[in-house]
C-alpha cells in the first residue's frame, strides 16, 4: 500500500492581516533610513579660492575681491538649540570664504550683527576664554575626516586632528578646545585678525555698542594641526559658526554653516568638508 507524501503549504494570513505586516515592514526600513540619515548626512563640499597670493592676516578683506562667498542666514543656517535663534538677517548673520596654499588653510568672514556685545572678553590679547558667550566666530576642524559623533570626547583623540579654533570680534581668540592651546600667532599652528576697532571703541566702554554693523576676520590654520599627511589633494571635514550676544551675560544664539543641532559644536557627522586644492603654478 503506497501512502501518498503529504504537500505542506504554508497557511495565508487574511488580505488585511498581509496589509497590516506590509505596513509596518515600510515604517520599519523608513526608520532605519531616517537612523542612518541622522548618523551620517551627505557632506557639502567646498573647493577653496587659490589666489596668486595668500592672503594677509589683517581683517582686510580686499585680497579676496575674487573670493566665492557663501552665505549664512537664519534661513539658510543651522542654529544650536542650545540657544536661542533669530529670524532677521540685519539683526545677524555671516559669510565666509575658504582659500589654501600649500601649507595653510584660510578663513575669510563678514559679520552681520546689529549689536556688538565683548562684556566677557573686553581685553584683545586674551587667549583663554569663552568666546562663545560674546560676538565671536569659530572655526571646526574634522582633519582625519573621521564624521565623529564626539569630537570632545574624555581622551582628546579628535583634538590630535584639529578641534575648535574661536575669535571674538576685538580679536580675543582660544584655542582650548583643540590639540593646541594658546597658540594664536604661531606660524607652526594657527594665527588670525579682525576688523572691530580696538579700545576705546564704544563696545568697551557699555559694554556693547548699539551701533553695530559689520566686522571681518581672517584666519590661517596650518596643516599640521589637521594631521602629519594632510595637504592639497585631501579632504578635511570642517565648519564654521558665528555667535550672537545682544545684552551681555550668556550668548543669545549660535549660528553654523552646517550641523547637527543640538551639540553642532561637538557632532562632526553633520559637518561638510573642504578639498584642498593644488596651488597654481
Amino acid at each position: 500500500m503506497t501512502t501518498a507524501t503529504p504537500t505542506f503549504r504554508p497557511a495565508v494570513p487574511p488580505a488585511g492581516e498581509r496589509l497590516s505586516r506590509l505596513l509596518w515592514a515600510l515604517f520599519g526600513s523608513l526608520l532605519i533610513a531616517t537612523s542612518h540619515g541622522r548618523a551620517h548626512q551627505p557632506d557639502p563640499v567646498i573647493s577653496p579660492y587659490v589666489g596668486e597670493r595668500p592672503p594677509v592676516l589683517d581683517g582686510d578683506l580686499s585680497d579676496w575681491a575674487a573670493a566665492d562667498f557663501i552665505t549664512v542666514t537664519p534661513q539658510t543656517g543651522v542654529f544650536d538649540a542650545e540657544s536661542d535663534s533669530t529670524d532677521d538677517p540685519a539683526d545677524f548673520s555671516f559669510a565666509f570664504s575658504v582659500s589654501n596654499d600649500d601649507r595653510y588653510l584660510y578663513f575669510a568672514f563678514r559679520i552681520t550683527d546689529d549689536i556688538l556685545v565683548l562684556d566677557d572678553h573686553p581685553d584683545p590679547s586674551e587667549k583663554e576664554g569663552s568666546p562663545w558667550k560674546d560676538d565671536a566666530i569659530e572655526i571646526f576642524i574634522d582633519g582625519d575626516h573621521s564624521h565623529s559623533p564626539d569630537a570632545r570626547d574624555e581622551k582628546g583623540v579628535e583634538y590630535r586632528t584639529g578641534g575648535e579654533f574661536a575669535v571674538v570680534a576685538n580679536g580675543a581668540v582660544t584655542s582650548s578646545f583643540s590639540g593646541f592651546p594658546l597658540t594664536n600667532g604661531d606660524s607652526l599652528v594657527w594665527s588670525s585678525a579682525g576688523s572691530y576697532r580696538a579700545p576705546p571703541a564704544a563696545a568697551y566702554q557699555a559694554p556693547w555698542d548699539t551701533t553695530g554693523g559689520e566686522f571681518s576676520i581672517e584666519v590661517r590654520i596650518n596643516f599640521a594641526v589637521m594631521g602629519a599627511d594632510v595637504g592639497p589633494g585631501n579632504l578635511v571635514g570642517f565648519t564654521v559658526s558665528a555667535h550672537d550676544d545682544d545684552d551681555g551675560g550668556e550668548r543669545d544664539a549660535a549660528l553654523y554653516w552646517k550641523g547637527i543641532s543640538p551639540s553642532c559644536w561637538k557632532n562632526e557627522s553633520g559637518w561638510g568638508d573642504v578639498l584642498l586644492s593644488a596651488k597654481p603654478k
